[in-house]
């Protein structure tokens, strides 16, 4: 099955790429002959993932039959669980979002937050009409999320994540495939699909705002680390030998407390626009906090080597017009030059990260073959 599915998946993607096209484009473009094409593409019909859309032009001869994917297939949710705000989006197969849904994170007990996140993907799917048709769910959270220990560890803003059994329940309340991931690996994805690290396949997303997150892309392939702790260098001490944090120089809290400590008024805008403006007390604490920043991408640097670093979150984003001198100060600290650059897709980086973790088995043709697109294949 798994050599079958192999070819039917080529045509599929092939299609979705580049679609329509006809049965003799199929055989040539995936080099088979055009009985066996012709064999993949009744497979593909049958299992509605090929629909048949037309005839090509031409302009003598029979016109041959255009086959195209089928986007309406099925459909998959992407969710952004943040401490303040909850988002999901329903998407098709392509990845186009037909609905979408806003609400305040329940801060109830474990119970609450599942059925609030079980009722919005409920809801996203009767708005659509999809109801029966949704495929798979992908949620981003803030924590590390332990997938061997099933548990999400370090999400002190939203402790009903931390609960134990929390994933299980949720997974029970849902009964759909579900891929529950960390927010800033989410974003990364986000950015890798279709924002500022698009095409490329070695990667650092940073994400500065509350806290610090690193999403660290190697070979295409988001490393997550044996129980999902790749990237926490925020965990770090530093400066190295102290009780503080990496992440308490990288963050919107710290930022706030230096700055109110400095005479300010503690709100991050204010420090950054007093440092456009050459003015105190922002001056100086932007100054120290790019150095952090440089220090911190220069250590990440080395450890993976990344094509591009990418600069995310409310903090990181404000950093956008230093980020040359950034660049500057890291090239000088490793001897090498590092491409780094702002994040493009804003507050939406995890939901696209979220959608694509989810269409990724959604678009399995295994699946499909296997007894139905809800089939669980490992």
């Amino acid at each position: 099955m798994a050599g079958v599915s192999m070819r039917e998946q080529a045509v599929v993607d092939l299609l979705r790429q580049e679609g329509p096209l006809s049965r003799a484009a199929i055989a040539r473009r995936c080099n088979v002959s055009k009985p066996t094409a012709s064999g993949l593409v009744a497979t593909l019909l049958a299992a509605r993932l090929v629909v048949e859309r037309g005839f090509e032009r031409r302009a003598s001869g029979r016109p041959g039959q255009l086959l195209a994917f089928n986007a309406n297939a099925g459909f998959v949710v992407g969710a952004d669980v943040g401490g303040t705000t909850t988002r999901a989006v329903l998407a098709d197969l392509d990845g186009r979002v037909v609905a979408a849904l806003r609400e305040p994170t329940d801060h109830g007990p474990a119970d609450s937050l599942v059925a609030q996140l079980a009722a919005m993907v409920a809801r996203l799917a009767a708005e659509a009409g999809a109801a029966g048709h949704v495929l798979d769910v992908a949620i981003g959270t803030p924590g590390v999320v332990d997938r061997l220990r099933r548990r999400i560890a370090f999400a002190p803003n939203l402790p009903a994540l931390e609960s134990d059994g929390f994933l299980d329940r949720l997974d029970a309340a849902l009964e759909l495939p579900l891929t529950v991931l960390n927010d800033v690996n989410a974003a990364t994805l986000g950015e890798l699909r279709q924002g500022a690290g698009a095409g490329l396949g070695d990667v650092v997303y940073v994400s500065i705002g509350t806290g610090l997150g690193f999403g660290l892309v190697v070979s295409g392939s988001l490393q997550r680390g044996l129980a999902g702790r790749a990237g926490e260098f925020g965990l770090l001490p530093y400066p190295p030998g102290s009780r503080t944090t990496l992440e308490d120089a990288l963050c919107g809290a710290g930022m706030r407390r230096r700055h109110l400590q400095a005479g300010g008024s503690g709100d991050p805008e204010d420090a950054f626009l007093e440092a456009e403006q050459g003015r105190e007390p922002g001056a100086t604490l932007v100054a120290s906090f790019l150095d952090d920043l440089a220090w911190a991408l220069a250590a990440v640097s080395t450890l993976v080597d990344p094509e591009r670093i990418v600069v995310g979150g409310g903090i990181g984003l404000r950093c956008a017009p230093r980020l040359d001198a950034v660049r500057d100060a890291v090239a000088l600290m490793t001897g090498f030059e590092v491409d780094v650059t702002a994040a493009q897709l804003g507050d939406d980086a995890g939901l696209h990260g979220a959608v694509a973790t989810a269409l990724e088995p959604a678009r399995s043709v295994e699946r499909w073959l296997r007894g139905g697109p809800l089939t669980r294949v490992v």
